[in-house]
């Protein structure tokens, strides 16, 4: 679905029409919860954590501004909420994060983006991990991106270009 459509979907809710929020939802759910789950790297956290950004976009859903793409600002919701309960959680216990298994669970994906996922899991650092996972499940631009994570587009575009190369090696 194109920009348009979906800023056409946001306006719909911020009049009140709660009936296209299955349609926002399912435009942006993938690249929700990979953002989440890069951080989390806990399939049932990264689902609650799910849940609690979409409530959260919807009761600031009239702050949005169209300035912004609506995927950029509902993923930032999504990451402030996934580093936050990380916090929480590193203060609570000690987490041996090499121990940690990178399972995607049943999220619903085709099978393609799963292999990939995992390719992007075993092979790419943090930032590569999140700066694919934007451009390629959420569609994002890379001006988009760079705008995101606060980097110069050319960090951006380089870093991605070499993630690519790293994963075709791979492959």
């Amino acid at each position: 679905m194109a920009k348009k459509d979906i800023n056409n979907l946001v306006s719909q809710l911020q009049n009140g029409n709660i009936e296209v929020f299955d349609d926002i939802y399912y435009l942006t759910k993938d690249i929700v919860y990979y953002s989440i789950f890069i951080i989390l790297k806990d399939y049932q956290l990264s689902e609650d954590i799910m849940q609690d950004t979409y409530l959260k976009a919807l009761s600031k859903i009239h702050s949005y501004k169209r300035k912004a793409h609506f995927k950029s600002w509902i993923v930032t919701i999504a990451k402030n909420l996934a580093i936050n309960e990380f916090n929480k959680r590193k203060r609570e216990m000690l987490v041996d994060i090499s121990e940690n298994e990178y399972i995607l669970g049943t999220t619903p994906s085709t099978v393609e983006n799963e292999i990939l996922i995992n390719q992007i899991f075993t092979v790419l650092s943090g930032e590569e991990k999140e700066i694919v996972i934007l451009h390629i499940v959420g569609d994002l631009k890379h001006r988009e991106i760079a705008k995101l994570l606060n980097k110069p587009l050319g960090t951006i575009t380089w870093a991605y270009n070499k993630a690519i190369k790293k994963l075709q090696n791979q492959i």
